[in-house]
């Protein structure tokens, strides 16, 4: 594969004024902008829709716990008024403006995302994030439904495995695969403490990133029970006393499995046992449940709630250790004039009982968790994260590779392809003619010499396999021969997921 040197970027996800004449009309996510003149919004990333849904002034909240236009306009990051820009063009649908031709719906998905392609709105626009050059003519879906429960929130950016988005910066020139990666910062914490988020298109951030990563490959079949195609089995959840002591909340000789989903509003959907454990072992008793930013999230006095951390552990031998502050957090909700509000006197339990879907670890597991997202691979990579600002960011393994270049075994530089020099305009046809002559007899005496040299050799002296490297500090390995596994070696972990 050639070197292509595009380097990767990140976006910030963090806070941002949805209302200008409204100070703290914040949500946190990602700012972009579409249409021309351009138009405000927030978005998030949607792993397991291929389309971008942007909503328009009809936006869909639900009524019953959203109680009027400017709530739902600042809880769905702004609205996009496609009458107001000149150079929106309408379609007969998505598929028409570009678009990907399917979403798909299974269990345990939000219930309206199998009918996004046949009854939203079909466009195209200019859409961009104020960093880099804004996609011109860019696929947008409105919905004209209540797809998404109305407690999701913001519009959708699909980064699924037909991602527009994905495809259009990789088309572009603004990415050089297919490769994204998202930690979601920390939050609700003193200014000090406070960190934002950050998505990467096209690789992932180094600095975010703690120790060994884990590898698994992107598995959207039905009876994974996985929509975003990111499985994992939950080997222990434990209450991390400030004492020292832990406690266990799964069962012996239990897991759960659970579905990666960075869109939702928790840390955690389980089994209901789970959360009864967990009340049982705190001694916390519910007073309520959240209908504000935290959508059914359990309600506590903040008097006596748990003062200690939470370590979610996963098959694959990742820890996650979930700060107190990450999970049992002030309730926040958006007020009837569009400010963000807190309850300091009450805190929201970001785990929930689930029956009859699968358990879910949403948004606040990537305040401890980092992960990158490889399409183009078909994998998943988890780390623990690092909740710092500093950035350092990574490409796609076929641009490190580039980056990292080594010698040869001969110590010899390897040789830099640069395009071939024009014919010099004073040689005439008989020297040129001369020269190929010439070439060509001592390249056929060379060959007639080796041919023979070689004849000669024992044939138990025939030449070593070409040894491959797969990436830059990876041992080599023989070429693969029929019934043999291969191993494909991470970035920076040195552990191997076995294919």
């Amino acid at each position: 594969m050639p070197c292509n040197e595009v380097n990767p970027f990140q976006l910030p996800i963090r806070d941002v004024q949805v209302l200008p004449d409204i100070p703290d009309s914040f949500m946190k996510g990602i700012a972009a902008t579409v249409g021309t003149p351009p138009q405000n919004i927030v978005v998030l990333a949607w792993p397991d829709l291929n389309n971008t849904w942007i909503y328009g002034p009809q936006a869909y909240c639900d009524n019953t716990v959203i109680w009027n236009d400017v709530i739902c306009q600042v809880r769905r990051g702004n609205y996009y008024d496609e009458g107001n820009s000149s150079t929106w063009v309408k379609a007969d649908d998505i598929v028409g403006a570009g678009g990907a031709a399917t979403e798909v719906q299974p269990s345990g998905e939000e219930l309206g995302v199998g009918g996004l392609v046949t009854s939203s709105l079909g466009g195209a626009d200019s859409f961009g994030f104020n960093l880099n050059e804004s996609l011109a003519s860019f696929p947008i879906g409105i919905p004209t439904s209540a797809w998404d429960h109305g407690y999701t929130i913001l519009h959708a950016m699909g980064l699924g495995r037909n991602s527009t988005i994905l495809n259009a910066l990789l088309q572009t020139g603004q990415i050089s695969s297919r490769m994204w990666s998202i930690y979601w910062g920390r939050m609700w914490v003193d200014d000090n403490s406070a960190v934002d988020g950050s998505i990467v298109f096209g690789g992932y951030d180094q600095q975010k990133t703690i120790g060994k990563n884990y590898t698994q490959p992107l598995d959207f079949s039905e009876n994974t029970g996985c929509w975003t195609g990111m499985k994992v089995h939950i080997s222990s959840v434990r209450l991390n006393f400030r004492n020292g002591d832990d406690q266990e909340l799964v069962d012996h000789n239990s897991e759960i499995d659970a579905c990666i989903v960075p869109q939702r509003q928790l840390l955690l959907e389980a089994p209901k046992w789970l959360l009864d454990n967990f009340q049982s072992a705190t001694s916390m008793q519910s007073i309520g449940t959240s209908y504000g930013l935290h959508w059914s999230a359990s309600l506590y006095d903040a008097s006596t709630v748990f003062d200690g951390d939470l370590t979610i552990s996963l098959s694959t031998g990742l820890e996650i250790r979930v700060p107190n502050s990450q999970y049992l957090v002030p309730f926040v909700e958006i007020d009837r004039n569009g400010s963000r509000i807190f309850n300091s006197s009450e805190r929201e339990l970001l785990l929930t009982a689930v029956t009859g879907n699968p358990a879910t670890l949403g948004r606040y597991f990537l305040t401890a968790a980092y992960l990158m997202v490889d399409i183009d691979s078909n994998t998943f990579t988890l780390w623990q994260a690092n909740p710092t600002s500093d950035s350092k960011l990574v490409g796609s393994p076929s641009n490190i590779e580039c980056t990292n270049q080594t010698t040869s075994g001969s110590g010899e530089m390897p040789l830099n392809y640069s395009q071939a020099p024009q014919a010099t305009p004073g040689l005439s046809g008989g020297s040129i003619a001369g020269i190929v002559v010439g070439v060509v007899g001592g390249v056929a005496i060379l060959g007639i010499g080796l041919f023979l040299y070689f004849r000669r050799l024992p044939s138990n002296n025939k030449p070593p396999y070409s040894l491959a490297q797969e990436l830059h500090g990876s041992p080599e390995v023989l070429p693969e021969v029929s019934g043999q596994y291969h191993y494909t070696y991470e970035m920076d972990g040195n552990t191997l997921t076995r294919n």
